[in-house]
């Protein structure tokens, strides 16, 4: 998925709150990277840059070309 630059330049602005809000608040390490992550992940897809699964599926092909 492709979004228009005009809305990525908002949903990036209000990221950068929401990883900084994370970054303060008092979830555990572990959490707080789910969290950084999957939001992260998020905006790449909507930028074209990320397809949900895409890192498994290459891993399982690396294993059966092998």
């Amino acid at each position: 998925m492709k979004t228009e630059s005009i809305y990525l330049e908002e949903i990036n602005r209000l990221l950068a709150g929401y990883l900084k809000e994370i970054e303060q608040s008092d979830l555990k390490p572990l959490s707080a990277q789910v969290y950084q992550v999957q939001s992260k992940n998020f905006v790449r897809w909507i930028n074209g840059e990320f397809i949900p699964g895409e890192v498994k599926k290459k891993n399982l092909k690396d294993k059966s070309d092998k």
